[in-house]
């Protein structure tokens, strides 16, 4: 025997006590699963809102994390900066200007900017400086 769908009708041969009781078993059972599909769980819903909450930590501390990181490269991107005014002011200039680029583009804006700053004065005072020593001398 078909199981019972939803747009067929019983005949007067489905009538019978036997065909029926299953047809009545199998709707019940059909209803319950579709119930169970469609309804929220209780407990379930207490459990996404700690998943919820777990992930948003989660996502703090990793954030955290991450700027962290780039204060640190900001620091040594300042440091290459100030050390580019006394030794080796066009290398450590441009090294100075691409890792605070890189500081600026992960979150430490600050640092980075004087880092960029610092590096290229120093490297265009260097380049400036250098050649009108040699004239006038």
């Amino acid at each position: 025997m078909l199981p019972y769908l939803p747009s067929q009708k019983l005949t007067n041969m489905d009538k019978s006590a036997k065909s029926y009781g299953k047809l009545l078993a199998y709707r019940k059972r059909h209803d319950t699963e579709t119930s169970a599909e469609l309804s929220i769980p209780s407990q379930g819903y207490d459990f996404t809102h700690q998943k919820r909450i777990t992930a948003q930590r989660s996502a703090q501390v990793e954030a955290e994390r991450d700027y962290r990181g780039a204060r640190t490269l900001g620091i040594v991107a300042l440091c290459f900066a100030i050390v580019s005014w006394f030794l080796w002011p066009v290398l450590l200039g441009a090294t100075s200007a691409a890792i605070g680029y890189m500081a600026y583009r992960q979150g430490s804006g600050s640092l980075g900017v004087w880092a960029i700053s610092l590096g290229f004065i120093a490297m265009v005072t260097h380049l400036a400086v250098i050649p009108l020593y040699f004239a006038f001398s």
